[in-house]
């Protein structure tokens, strides 16, 4: 299945709170399986160049979600006898009060 990287899909998933309806974020299909776990933070804002945002410009420095939790979907398709595999990432939207417990503390020295 390596070499079929359209055997792999993942879709990333945001449930249900309170005021909001579950989602799908995004879904596609990958060439290598993501080396993030759950508890890890991600960014899941598209880079676009035209864009004056930081967050936009800086996809990998800027976290948006978490990963809550990963779950795998296999199936086998049963013309080709090939392995489906699916990834099912649910993910929650990181707060501000999150990121801003996440910084660390800046102290001013004068030299």
């Amino acid at each position: 299945m390596a070499n079929q990287s359209e055997n792999l899909k993942i879709i990333f998933f945001e449930s249900a709170s309170e005021d909001k309806p579950s989602k799908v974020v995004a879904d596609g299909y990958f060439s290598f399986v993501p080396t993030f776990k759950e508890g890890d933070t991600i960014n899941m804002t598209l880079a676009r160049r035209e864009a004056s945002n930081t967050t936009v410009h800086n996809p990998i420095g800027h976290k948006t979600h978490r990963v809550d939790k990963m779950d795998w979907v296999m199936m086998v398709d049963e013309r080709s006898k090939n392995a489906l595999a699916t990834l099912v990432v649910s993910i929650s939207k990181i707060d501000l009060v999150d990121k801003v417990a996440d910084t660390p503390a800046l102290t001013a020295t004068h030299g």
